[in-house]
């Protein structure tokens, strides 16, 4: 996954990042319950975004159990046990990365690409069975986004990722609430969230796929002009996220959304413009 979407830790409180770090670690390990340990590397922080949004929507909520990690053994954490949107962004943690590294072996890295899609057939094929909806969903769009990176660089390709993350969003509000205007509202929340992490992929990518000769939406412009453009766009972005995810009728976790949408994800931005690496959280 790409990493991006993220929340900005030193603005939470303890509380907050104790309950988003449950999310996260509890998708990791239905992951190995599901589709095994090594399948487990394919966890990134996007999709713990799903999970916490679908979370705090619903009023049922899964239970929470003590584990260890994987990566640091002997510590132990809490961390959320099983339930629907659990296993659905597990689901979706494998069936995305497997499109990701589908989309690394014709591009950029091809020796990576198809070793990371060697590691994860079984569990891809596994997560196929059993969310096939989501499966055509991202097979339908990424074939069409395909096609648009075919042609001329066009920042509008950013839409065909907005409208993949709509159709996954929107299948999978009903999971939290049965209300269709909510539904739909969490449909355009992912749309934004779509486009805005095709564009600073793009920008974060740029002088690579520039020296490469690989497609990218901003390549006819030099880099000032390409991060202004980008800039705007991803600002726009991050304001149609904020004034949809205020509509919600939160149950819980609204202060944590908040630290995602509103500085998180700016966060974000700007160290990617600036040109400086992600670190773990």
């Amino acid at each position: 996954m790409f990493g991006y979407v993220r929340p900005l830790k030193p603005e939470l409180l303890v509380r907050e990042f104790s309950r988003y770090q449950s999310i996260y670690c509890g998708i990791c390990k239905q992951i190995g319950r599901d589709y095994g340990q090594v399948p487990r590397v394919a966890l990134g922080y996007d999709l713990t975004l799903l999970a916490v949004l679908l979370l705090a929507l619903a009023e049922e909520q899964p239970p929470e159990e003590t584990g260890g990690c994987i990566l640091k053994p002997g510590v132990r954490r809490t961390m959320v046990r099983g339930g629907p949107i659990i296993e659905l962004c597990a689901g979706l943690t494998i069936l995305m990365a497997w499109h990701k590294a589908a989309d690394d072996a014709a591009d950029e890295r091809p020796l990576r690409g198809r070793l990371t899609q060697a590691a994860l057939y079984r569990a891809w094929r596994r997560a196929n069975q059993r969310f096939p909806g989501y499966e055509t969903i991202l097979a339908e769009e990424l074939a069409a986004l395909n096609q648009i990176e075919q042609g001329e660089p066009d920042p509008s390709a950013g839409e065909l990722f907005g409208r993949l993350l709509e159709r996954v969003f929107l299948l999978a509000a009903g999971l939290a609430t049965g209300d269709q205007a909510i539904q739909a509202g969490i449909g355009r929340f992912g749309r934004h969230l779509g486009i805005w992490i095709y564009l600073l992929d793009a920008i974060d990518d740029w002088a690579a796929d520039c020296n490469n000769g690989n497609w990218n939406p901003y390549a006819r412009m030099d880099q000032a002009a390409a991060r202004s453009a980008a800039d705007l766009a991803l600002r726009e972005q991050e304001l149609a996220m904020d004034r949809t995810a205020a509509l919600f009728p939160y149950q819980r976790d609204s202060g944590l959304l908040a630290n995602i949408v509103l500085q998180g994800l700016p966060a974000v931005r700007m160290q990617i413009m600036e040109g400086r690496e992600l670190q773990r959280l």
